[in-house]
């Protein structure tokens, strides 16, 4: 049964927001200890981009430089060092990634070259120029693809597994170096908020049944889609996934859930991912999930019975 009601409540905050005159405040602010004592941090060269706009822009909004910035930097370095390991066997990146991914799929260490290209979301052209020069040195080799008449397989040869086990553990070994400047929980909330950024990104299977989308019956875009559309209709400027298309009959129609609504938080919590949403739909599994979207410029609470935990 379809319960909803509109409320009157504040506009959502953008807590991501933070301009330039206040980021040196907050920055000296996060790093003061209980005691009211100031840990003070080395500076990189982005604390210095951003010190500068402080100073000469203090209206723009900088805070996203501190992230985008460094990650640039970071990609640059570390691509440099692995790069280096992978010439020492004749290998560039984007050919060990091809020898990876048909090793992990085991033996006999074949995959068609469609599934291949689908694996590493390449275009037909790239990916055949990889298989070409990995055929060069024997690494590869293309079969009749006996399932279909005008495909290949692409599978790995002997020489190829064999360069494997040599350059895997040279490989794993560099970038755990490459991460010595953090412990082990450092290492994995690193990874929990970049799995979490990256899944905005990722096109993910939506034919999976544990996804979002699937379980409650509804496409949703993830935030930084979310903000451009709302943007260009002239609505307010607020995170959350949108909801693009609505199943009939659904938990997400049952709820009362429309196409244009803007899910901004779930059971509470605020929504700015996929996984944030999966999150909480794990917790209330044959339960009832309270949604606050955003309809045009009208909140909502939305009550959505999520059901039991969709089998692989």
């Amino acid at each position: 049964m379809k319960r909803s009601k509109k409320v009157s409540l504040p506009a959502v905050p953008d807590t991501g927001s933070r301009t330039s005159s206040n980021y040196i405040d907050a920055f000296q602010h996060e790093q003061t200890g209980q005691q009211g004592s100031v840990t003070r941090h080395l500076r990189d060269h982005t604390d210095w981009i951003l010190e500068g706009w402080a100073h000469e822009r203090p209206d723009l909004n900088v805070s996203s430089v501190a992230i985008i910035n460094r990650l640039g930097l970071l990609q640059s370095y570390l691509h440099a060092e692995i790069g280096a390991v992978f010439e020492r066997f004749g290998l560039t990146g984007p050919s060990f990634a091809v020898i990876t991914t048909l090793r992990r799929v085991g033996a006999p260490y074949q995959l068609s070259q469609r599934a291949l290209m689908d694996a590493l979301q390449l275009t037909s052209g790239t990916i055949s120029v990889r298989i070409d020069r990995l055929m060069q040195d024997g690494l590869v080799e293309r079969l009749p693809d006996p399932n279909d008449q005008r495909g290949v397989l692409v599978r790995l040869t002997e020489k190829g597994t064999k360069l494997f086990d040599q350059v895997a553990p040279v490989h794993l070994a560099n970038e755990d170096r490459l991460l010595s400047a953090l412990n082990a929980e450092q290492r994995e909330q690193l990874s929990s908020l970049l799995r979490i950024l990256l899944l905005s990104f990722d096109p993910l299977d939506s034919e999976d049944p544990q996804h979002p989308s699937r379980w409650i019956g509804a496409s949703l875009a993830p935030a930084h889609v979310a903000r451009h559309i709302r943007r260009s209709a002239g609505l307010t400027d607020a995170p959350g996934l949108l909801v693009q298309a609505v199943a009939i009959p659904s938990p997400a129609s049952e709820a009362g859930l429309q196409e244009g609504d803007l899910i901004v938080s779930a059971g509470g919590t605020e929504i700015r991912s996929i996984d944030c949403l999966h999150q909480k739909l794990l917790t209330v599994q044959s339960g009832t999930l309270s949604l606050e979207v955003l309809r045009g410029t009208d909140h909502h609470v939305l009550y959505l019975l999520a059901g039991e935990l969709p089998s692989t």
